[in-house]
């Protein structure tokens, strides 16, 4: 019988033994140490890193600080930044010792790019060993911070300090550093579903935050559409779909001031009460976007929904679109963007060009986009038409030249809305200043728009940028941003009621408040046949801050004629409407205003509501103000001057909220 050799044997159970030894310390190696971190900045004070300076506080800074552009891509509250006193201030945050323990030292860093004066510094033995400065370098550029890294395998178990700097008093002359780790792994790099989950969520709190003074402000309107809070200005790409009318609108998350431009949303199943949404549109840093800027919605030819939108933030205008599933309210950038370059106008240089509003004629598609050919110098201001090469929308060719402004001093056009009413087609044009539309006819074989008609769609300076969209009755209905209110009440910014467009038989355009907004009348007050006097005002027994007012008067031998709303207890203070046959004055705006012959009275529609107040003149004219009367002031009156007018109908009804 063979007899197994035994020192063979125990060489193999030796072997194995080591063998396995090996493989634990090697799994002990692999195995993921878990990471140190040096300092988060989430404390009250900066514990005990030294100070040096003024650009650093004593504290660590809790977001963007004053004059500063938004700053976003820091964890939890705090972070430091040296914009405390602006770019001019200096000084340096010095940590305390700490043993380097892990290959890589990961932080996040944002502010100005310039090396070794804004930089967060490693240093070994008080000498300078990895150094690191921000991005940014134009007013293009932006406060957030990204992820860097150093490997530091090399000190290992070395004492370091890490070493935060500012030097640097001009633009860009700050830094902004959050999270420092020691890690055995680099950072993982944020995709851009994971920056628009960031933005979106620190938008949307930004605005919570200032929900309770926006709503606390008296002044703020009940029945006009507005933002839950902070700035709002244009609408953008309202749309009918499945049951619902949605809107979008430009918007700031983060103040009640002009700045860091999102896409607001909203949708409404009546036109009269609206559900707020989430965010639609957020700027995608990492591509380059500094503001998203006005645009349109639509359903493309496969059914699916699309924005189309401005992007700013590149060295030239570009225009991007995003898409979303039936409901329209998680939406995703196309990966392609951008969809429209100037590229597409050849040798043809636009300038300005923006705002692309989406048409359709004849089974062709099409956009609009306003600008100008000059440099804004007057005589160029134009709109360009495009036309769409597939079903998807995302092929364009440029057609050329679709309109250009007879008026050499108006210098630009933004916000041209381009739309069939009846058998005539309408452009509304915003061209800073009065938003004016034209009526004509449109070539499509030429691509020309011809005016036969020219008019004023308000005319006061409270009101810009109309978007408009088709809805399932056929109507043509457009809103307008309100703007010109106080600043530093939570909010600044509404839209106009619906307004309905129609032509007159004789081709005038005319607008009406949407008669669905007649189910927020409340009390009422009915008045007809009532002669004025010189000297004896009609007093209504009704008053309010929130009205609406439909009053018809024969001017009659009156110098002048009118109401005076928001009227103090002693007939001194009121926001007066006065005709006198050649004019009417509006708050302070007035307008060339004659009856036509076939009209014997003058029919003034009136909603008033709180800081605003829509007026809308025989149905032909509009003019949006922006009020602010003593809060105590709510009288109504009807008066004539220098002779005698008559009442022949007045309405008043206290108007209700829609939220």
């Amino acid at each position: 019988m063979h007899r197994p050799d035994r020192n063979k044997w125990s060489n193999l159970a030796l072997l194995l033994a080591f063998s396995l030894l090996a493989f634990t310390a090697q799994q002990t190696v692999v195995a993921d140490a878990p990471d140190i971190l040096i300092a988060d900045f989430e404390g009250p004070d900066y514990g005990h890193w030294q100070v040096t300076g003024e650009a650093f506080g004593n504290e660590p800074a809790h977001g963007t600080l004053p004059n500063q552009m938004p700053v976003t891509g820091y964890l939890g509250k705090g972070l430091v930044n040296s914009y405390l006193r602006g770019d001019q201030s200096q000084g340096t945050l010095t940590s305390p010792d700490f043993k380097i323990l892990r290959s890589n030292i990961n932080f996040l860093i944002g502010g100005g790019y310039h090396p070794n004066e804004t930089c967060i510094n490693l240093l070994i033995d008080g000498k300078v060993v990895r150094t690191a400065t921000g991005k940014s370098r134009t007013p293009q550029d932006t406060e957030r911070l990204t992820w860097a890294t150093w490997n530091v395998a090399e000190f290992n178990r070395r004492n370091a300090q890490i070493q935060i700097v500012d030097k640097h008093s001009g633009g860009w002359g700050h830094i902004n550093i959050d999270q420092i780790v020691q890690s055995d792994h680099e950072p993982a790099i944020p995709t851009a579903q994971d920056e628009k989950r960031e933005l979106l969520t620190q938008a949307m709190a930004s605005m919570q935050a200032n929900l309770s003074r926006a709503e606390a402000d008296p002044t703020r309107p009940i029945y006009h559409f507005h933002a839950p809070a902070n700035w709002m200005n244009d609408p953008n790409g309202p749309l009918f779909h499945h049951g619902y009318y949605h809107m979008f609108y430009q918007f700031n998350p983060y103040g009640d001031n002009w700045g860091n431009m999102h896409w607001g949303h909203a949708r409404s199943r009546d036109l009269v009460h609206w559900e707020q949404l989430p965010i639609a549109l957020w700027p995608s840093r990492m591509q380059g976007e500094e503001h998203i800027y006005s645009g349109c919605s639509l359903i493309t030819p496969t059914g699916k929904p699309m924005i189309i939108y401005t992007s700013i933030g590149h060295p030239l205008p570009e225009q991007w679109a995003a898409l979303s599933d039936d409901d329209m309210i998680d939406w995703q950038k196309l990966p392609a963007n951008p969809l429209l370059t100037e590229t597409l106008h050849g040798k043809t240089k636009v300038y300005d060009w923006r705002d692309p509003f989406y048409f359709e004629d004849k089974g062709h598609h099409y956009l609009v986009a306003g600008g100008n050919l000059n440099e804004a110098r007057g005589g160029e201001a134009i709109v360009n038409l495009y036309e769409a090469g597939n079903d998807e929308l995302t092929q364009w060719k440029y057609l050329g030249v679709l309109f250009k402004h007879p008026d050499a001093s108006i210098k630009n056009i933004e916000c041209p809305n381009f739309f069939k009413l009846g058998n005539r087609w309408v452009l509304a044009i915003s061209p800073y200043g009065p938003v004016q539309y034209f009526i004509g006819d449109f070539d499509a074989t030429t691509h020309q728009f011809t005016a036969t008609r020219h008019g004023t769609m308000d005319f006061s300076d409270a009101y810009y940028a109309p978007n408009c969209l088709l809805d399932q009755q056929g109507r043509r209905v457009m809103w307008g941003w309100v703007k010109g209110f106080k600043e530093g009440h939570g909010w600044n910014g509404c839209l106009t009621v619906p307004h309905i467009l129609t032509l007159s038989k004789e081709g005038e355009l005319h607008q009406e408040p949407a008669p669905e907004l007649q189910t927020l009348r409340g009390e009422s007050f009915h008045k007809t046949e009532m002669p004025l006097q010189a000297g004896k005002p009609f007093q209504s027994e009704l008053k309010g801050d929130t009205l609406e007012i439909l009053a018809e008067i024969e001017p009659g031998t009156a110098a002048a004629s009118g109401l005076k709303l928001r009227q103090s207890d002693d007939g001194r203070n009121a926001v007066t409407i006065a005709y006198d046959g050649n004019q009417l004055d509006v708050a302070g705006t007035k307008l060339p205003f004659k009856l036509h012959d076939n009209e014997k009275t003058l029919q003034l529609h009136i909603l008033l509501d709180k800081s605003v107040m829509e007026v809308f003149i025989n149905h032909r004219e509009c003019v949006t103000k922006v009020i602010y009367p003593e809060a105590a002031d709510l009288g109504v009156s009807l008066f004539a001057n220098g002779g005698q007018a008559r009442v022949k109908s007045l309405d008043i009804w206290r108007i209700k909220s829609i939220w």
